[in-house]
């Protein structure tokens, strides 16, 4: 083995300890305060066409998510929400009464007719804000945990609706995962994984964690 090779290893397997150094002792903190007033939870929802985003579009119209992701994300949601302790919220079965009440008005404007829909939900069920969350990609991995032939990849976009001032705040996750050599900036991420290719679910976990935080929740 060459001495550029092995500082090369060397290099990338004191990274990855130092990310392992790093996982479980620091403390995430919200990037922004939690918001004000009473808070409401939508359950996710799977959007299969592009008119019924609030943003963004599908890469592909048409392509539900397996039967039972849903189900799985919303209880996901559930506990993460318990874990960044926001417990006083109205739930999303409460939540889903005003999505059966409120009719979805078909404007003529994708985006406007599945905001004018959300902001009467919350309007509704009398919250000053609703969160929406909603899945755009589910790619489960081909293969096993120490080798794929495709990674997981998933997409999820949450929104966060000020009802009272009829505005919204958008924060999306993505990600295929990569292997560790493919990108070094995922060492951490990468190291508090195991070092092995995870599932759909799990990266959903991930990223609801991470954008949720970002949201003040």
């Amino acid at each position: 083995m060459k001495r550029s090779a092995v500082f090369a290893f060397l290099g990338l397997l004191c990274l990855v300890l130092l990310a392992v150094a790093g996982c479980g002792k620091s403390t995430r903190t919200a990037a922004v305060p939690r918001p004000e007033g009473k808070l409401a939870v939508a359950g996710f929802t799977n959007p299969t066409y592009n008119w019924e985003l609030l943003a963004g579009y599908l890469e592909e119209e048409g392509k539900p998510a397996p039967a039972g992701t849903i189900e799985t994300l919303d209880m996901i949601l559930a506990d993460t929400l318990h874990e960044h302790q926001v417990f006083d919220y109205i739930t999303p079965d409460a939540v889903r009464q005003c999505e059966d009440v409120v009719v979805f008005e078909d404007s003529g404007k994708p985006k406007v007719s599945a905001w004018k829909y959300w902001l009467g939900v919350g309007k509704c069920i009398q919250a000053d804000y609703l969160l929406v969350p909603q899945l755009t990609t589910w790619h489960e991995r081909v293969g096993s945990e120490m080798g794929v032939e495709t990674p997981a990849s998933v997409a999820i976009d949450f929104y966060l609706i000020d009802v009272k001032q009829e505005r919204m705040i958008r924060s999306r996750y993505e990600e295929t995962q990569q292997a560790l050599l493919e990108n070094l900036y995922n060492a951490k991420k990468y190291a508090a994984r195991g070092g092995k290719w995870v599932t759909a679910t799990r990266l959903a976990q991930d990223g609801m964690d991470e954008k949720l935080m970002e949201l003040g929740l």
